[in-house]
C-alpha cells in the first residue's frame, strides 16, 4: 500500500512535466532526512524504470480505498 500511495502521489507528473516523465527505482545510501522526512541520498545507482502497468495498478488500488485520496497535484489538474 505504501508503494502504491507513493506512485499515486506523483502520477500527475507526466501530464504536467513531460510525457516521458516516469518513476524509477534506485539504490543508494541515506545521508540525511529533509524537512518532510524525505531521504537525502548519495551514491545513487539507477536500477530500472517502473512500468506504466505497475503505476496504473497502483492508482487503481488507491482509488478503490475508502475515503478521498488525491495526488500531490495541487493545481487542480484532474486525476
Amino acid at each position: 500500500m505504501w508503494v502504491a500511495r507513493r506512485l499515486y502521489d506523483y502520477c500527475h507528473l507526466p501530464r504536467l512535466k513531460a510525457p516521458r516523465t516516469r518513476p524509477w527505482l534506485w539504490h543508494g545510501r541515506e545521508a540525511a532526512r529533509g524537512p518532510d522526512n524525505e531521504p537525502f541520498v548519495t551514491d545513487v545507482e539507477p536500477l530500472g524504470w517502473i512500468s506504466d502497468r505497475v503505476t496504473t495498478e497502483a492508482c487503481d488500488i488507491i482509488t478503490e480505498q475508502p475515503g478521498r485520496w488525491g495526488t500531490l497535484a495541487r493545481d487542480g489538474t484532474p486525476r
